[in-house]
């Protein structure tokens, strides 16, 4: 599970100092994590506040200008936790801003950039962005106090998902999606999450396909070629490892998907052009002809993870030749 939940954490200086490189500061609020210009590979983070403070009420929590539902809790606990704050591709800003008696009294900013494959202009995190992850010695210093973070004895929830330490934390990844991927569903997180490593803990084996090949037989190793993702053992590149609305965990509709990457086929007759010089092959339709259970993608030709087509080919084995795959659908 390439993508970790990440946390934000506010505080009140009067009470705490502040942690590493922590982020701009006016008044008595300040982002700790993730520190101001850093990058995550995760579209949903957590954010931490501490309460209690005199100088706020209330808070509000905003990414790029985009109000975040932040629920009511009372402000005199020591820590008030939220999780499934999103993020887009690039950069983000996140503004924290704190109320008393219904009146702004301070805020604090950090910015934070979403580096995803799937964003062309998202694929690189500026040069000054350092990547972050929670999980770490500065990190969990904070919350080891209330929270066991020893996840090697109790990562596994052997009294129910609701036990986990994980599922207090990191609970809305899961919520309102149609699928869910089997071990987060039960929070057995340390089936594919190293609890034991040192050196960056809650990691996952790189790449991600020798964590997935434990439970996901492939038929592509031995095919003459590879989609990249595939070659490269990057699953979670397409496929989101916790929960996700479409099927087999897609991160988003596959055409979509597709043309993430290949977005020059959009602009292009795709295969050919008629002889009165129609816009080639489609690319999208529902119900697949063939298939009316399914919509008509590019999967319904081309194999997302391997074939012995040099353009991979569904069936392209059965058929042997490009007329003869063809023809499989065009019964000419």
């Amino acid at each position: 599970m390439k993508h970790l939940i990440l946390t934000v954490i506010v505080y009140s200086l009067s009470i705490l100092p502040a942690v590493g490189e922590a982020a701009t500061t006016a008044g008595h609020l300040a982002i700790a994590f993730p520190p101001d210009r850093s990058f995550v590979e995760s579209g949903i983070i957590n954010v931490v506040l501490q309460g209690g403070a005199s100088t706020f009420d209330g808070v509000q929590i905003s990414v790029n200008d985009r109000k975040q539902a932040v629920p009511s809790k009372p402000i005199s606990r020591y820590y008030l936790c939220y999780d499934g704050i999103r993020l887009s591709y690039g950069l983000n800003k996140i503004r924290v801003t704190g109320f008393k008696d219904g009146r702004k009294t301070e805020e604090a900013t950090a910015q934070v950039f979403y580096r995803s494959d799937l964003s062309p202009s998202s694929s690189s995190a500026p040069p000054a962005f350092r990547k972050y992850l929670f999980h770490g010695d500065a990190g969990e210093k904070v919350c080891s106090p209330c929270h066991e973070l020893n996840f090697t004895k109790s990562g596994q929830a052997k009294d129910g998902p609701d036990r986990s330490p994980c599922y207090m934390c990191h609970k809305k990844i899961l919520s309102n999606y149609r699928f869910v991927h089997g071990p987060a569903a039960v929070w057995s997180c340390l089936t594919c999450h190293d609890g034991k490593s040192t050196n960056s803990k809650l990691s996952v084996i790189k790449p991600d396909d020798k964590s997935c090949a434990d439970c996901h037989e492939t038929s592509w190793g031995n095919k003459n070629f590879k989609h990249g993702p595939t070659a490269a053992g990057n699953c979670t590149t397409c496929h989101d490892p916790h929960a996700a609305d479409k099927p087999f965990f897609l991160r988003m509709d596959t055409g979509d998907l597709c043309a993430s990457c290949h977005e020059d086929v959009l602009y292009r007759p795709h295969v050919l052009t008629t002889f009165s010089g129609g816009g080639g092959h489609p690319l999208r339709r529902s119900p697949d002809p063939f298939n009316p259970l399914k919509d008509f993608t590019c999967a319904s030709c081309h194999n997302p993870h391997g074939s012995n087509s040099s353009v991979f080919l569904n069936a392209y084995e059965d058929s042997g030749t490009m007329h003869s795959f063809c023809r499989s659908c065009h019964k000419m």
